[in-house]
């Protein structure tokens, strides 16, 4: 079966589009080289030939079984979450209230907990006054599986799945923005 194509966000024409990708891949080697490995600079960094997003099921905090399958053609903001992570605390109120801005437009935030019991995550969720049922755990081993098969080293990470499943965004949560959203509606 032929997957769809990505949508190219803001993309250029012909030679131009050609042209511009060679100098981001030489600018992309640099960075590398002079950065190491630094999440912070590879965060923003998003291929045209975007990876389609590995797909996982899950339960919620409320016993019911969640698949990203199920948000094709839904824009997925995938967030990998513990309670006790300060910055996961710091960024999941602007993250939620992202997704909220752009809910009716099909916007989703799916969230995986890296809590060590699903009851330490739900206690947190409700005193704050956030949802359970897009918070996703089934068990602290299933939780890592999802977060190995994604390459998470290390959280607050988020990601911007797009309608057609393609990986538009991997980095800090807070670095996700607006107009990074919108250009993927």
């Amino acid at each position: 079966m032929h997957e769809p194509e990505p949508k190219l966000c803001g993309s250029v024409p012909g030679l131009v589009r050609r042209i511009a990708r060679g100098l981001a891949s030489g600018l992309f080697f640099v960075l590398i080289v002079v950065a190491g490995s630094s999440n912070d600079l590879l965060s923003h960094v998003v291929e045209e030939d975007a990876e389609i997003a590995p797909l996982f099921t899950l339960s919620n905090l409320d016993g019911d079984d969640v698949s990203l399958e199920g948000y094709r053609g839904s824009v997925v903001i995938l967030d990998f979450w513990a309670s006790w992570c300060k910055p996961c605390r710091e960024t999941f109120p602007e993250l939620h209230a992202l997704q909220q801005t752009y809910a009716d437009r099909g916007v989703v935030l799916l969230v995986v907990s890296l809590d060590k019991s699903a009851q330490q995550a739900r206690e947190y969720l409700i005193e704050n006054g956030f949802a359970t049922d897009n918070v996703l755990w089934g068990s602290l081993e299933e939780a890592r599986a999802v977060k190995d098969l994604y390459g998470v080293g290390g959280i607050a990470h988020a990601f911007l799945i797009d309608q057609a499943g393609y990986i538009r965004y991997s980095g800090h949560p807070i670095r996700l923005t607006p107009e990074e959203l919108e250009c993927w509606l």
